[in-house]
């Protein structure tokens, strides 16, 4: 099958659901990325969220959704009718058609359309997960999965260096994967949802610390180490904001009522119910454990602070993905073994200021538009 490229061509992103997660929130960002550049964009569920009852994407951005027209629908159901679905779309495709999965299950539904209506569209796989992080058996089902796809990519260099490490050290997979390499597909964030295009250095400085949190209420996350630097004597006057998308009542079950006194939750909710103040330090402490071989620790939340102006401190060993930030001091790497240092680290950045120079370059380096122009480049290739 021939395309003619001066055709505008369609964009199928296919995503589990969109819930207030990590890879939901790349495929919306993708989803608007690409509206803005007038491309025919379909954003696919493959699970259908009710809005009313779950905290997601759909409810908390409706308005940008809506200002941006975007076009979501869902594929929720068995996986009879989910390929039905698919076939029905694929076998009437007419234009250069690129399909972005986010979900390894969807690639799998994917290539079986394909097969039905012999049609040749590449569908290219975006590998979120460390394989570290999976279970044996899940992992080996993850690898298997991607089998069905055309192209794999993923946002971070440490989950390449996982996902090689792990196929090297299989014989079998060595051999399976010889000729499937995954490749780096550096994401970014649609800096036209954020809360403010004002930097947080044009707000009056606040004379104590604010510790902002965003993502899950999970010990891996790092919440654990948020609230053990509340009990330095560095970050004793500190106040910590968490923004988590849904409530974990275990979480503060032991935390003391003085230190309780000095949070504040915000379930629900996202970056865009967040006020940037002049003095504010994003922390992400991700902690892999044992199995973590691999550390990425520049996720998408810390994108998103440091668009706002805001500084990230992030566990060491991960600006592999992002050397642009290497000297740059908008982000910090810290070691968070040794929690009273940690402290001493994060009462530093409080303190710095940032040019507008610095506030300008740092919005450039993570806008999605180079992920998008690198996925318009891919597309191309079909």
């Amino acid at each position: 099958m021939s395309y003619n490229f001066l055709m505008t061509p369609k964009i199928l992103i296919v995503v589990q659901n969109l819930k207030m997660g990590g890879f939901q929130r790349i495929a919306l960002d993708e989803a608007y990325g690409f509206s803005i550049k007038k491309l025919d964009t379909t954003l696919i569920l493959l699970e259908e969220i009710d809005p009313s009852t779950f905290d997601s994407f759909i409810k908390s951005e409706s308005d940008l959704i809506s200002h941006y027209n975007l076009s979501i629908k869902s594929a929720s159901g068995t996986r009879l009718g989910q390929l039905i679905f698919f076939w029905s779309i694929l076998k009437s495709v007419e234009v250069p058609t690129q399909i972005i999965s986010h979900s390894l299950r969807g690639t799998v539904i994917i290539w079986f359309a394909k097969l039905l209506c012999r049609n040749r569209i590449n569908v290219h796989t975006v590998i979120h997960q460390l394989p570290s992080l999976s279970a044996p058996v899940q992992r080996l089902k993850r690898f298997f999965y991607s089998l069905f796809s055309d192209k794999l990519y993923t946002f971070s260099v440490a989950a390449k260096k996982d996902w090689d490490f792990r196929i090297e050290s299989n014989l079998i997979l060595r051999r399976v994967f010889k000729n499937r390499p995954i490749t780096i597909l550096r994401n970014g964030v649609f800096l036209e949802r954020l809360p403010s295009k004002l930097h947080a250095n044009s707000v009056d400085r606040r004379l104590n610390v604010r510790l902002i949190f965003l993502g899950r209420p999970t010990k891996w996350k790092g919440v654990d180490t948020v609230l053990e630097l509340l009990t330095t004597e560095r970050l004793i006057d500190a106040e910590a904001i968490f923004f988590f998308p849904y409530v974990n009542p275990q979480i503060f079950s032991n935390v003391s009522t003085q230190i309780l006194g000095r949070i504040n939750v915000y379930s629900g909710k996202t970056i865009r119910d967040y006020t940037p103040q002049f003095g504010d330090v994003h922390i992400y402490p991700v902690n892999y454990g044992s199995s973590g071989k691999f550390i990425e620790s520049i996720s998408i939340n810390c994108l998103e602070m440091i668009a706002l102006g805001i500084p990230s401190c992030v566990t060491k060993g991960g600006l592999d993905t992002w050397p642009e930030f290497i000297d740059h001091s908008m982000i910090t790497e810290i070691d968070w073994g040794d929690v009273g240092q940690a402290a001493e680290k994060i009462f530093e950045t409080h303190l710095r200021t940032y040019q507008n120079s610095d506030y300008i370059r740092s919005r450039k380096i993570v806008s999605i538009d180079q992920h998008i122009d690198q996925l318009i480049q891919i597309n191309k290739t079909i």
